[in-house]
């Protein structure tokens, strides 16, 4: 017990907030952000020997983060297209913008979270941890128990195939390194 509260006090409570919102960047819903949450804690708890021994902890937590909001993310979307597109027009619209800016913008990061989670899932997680937690590569190299080189490559390799999928919209919108 000692353990699991060393854990949570050292490397857990510093990043909660990180983990919380790069749930929140994938999975974009209140609901499955909790589920997501709850998954990745479970796996934090199973695998918490390896994470205390691991060369940064924090990045691997957040990486578990972004795989179970990623993993939540895609059975979301298997199911939407079981059920048929859903309707926009039944979201909440932001009163502050245009009806047509706000749903651009809903599309927009629609589509986006869409094309990662297409990704491969190394692809996946090393594109989050740099644009949306901005980790350095070697942050990255060590929560994906990769080299620096390969985080860059995974890197590379998602933002190319953003720029692809993405195309139709403002090629300034996708962040360079």
């Amino acid at each position: 017990m000692k353990n699991s509260d060393s854990l949570y006090q050292h490397i857990i409570e510093p990043i909660e907030d990180r983990m919380i919102r790069s749930v929140w960047w994938i999975t974009r819903n209140a609901e499955d952000a909790e589920d997501a949450m709850q998954n990745a804690l479970m796996a934090i708890w199973k695998h918490q020997h390896r994470i205390s021994r691991h060369a940064n902890p924090q990045a691997l937590i957040l990486r578990i983060c972004i795989d179970a909001a990623s993993d939540v993310a895609r059975r979301r979307g298997r199911d939407r297209r079981k059920r048929g597109p859903h309707d926009l027009a039944d979201q909440l619209v932001d009163k502050a913008r245009l009806p047509w800016e706000e749903l651009a913008q809903r599309e927009l990061s629609s589509e986006i979270l869409t094309a990662i989670n297409r990704l491969s899932r190394r692809q996946a997680v090393a594109i989050s941890l740099r644009v949306f937690e901005e980790l350095p590569y070697e942050q990255i190299a060590a929560a994906m128990n990769c080299t620096e080189a390969t985080a860059r490559k995974h890197v590379e390799r998602a933002r190319g195939h953003l720029r692809v999928v993405l195309a139709k919209h403002e090629p300034n919108r996708i962040p360079r390194s």
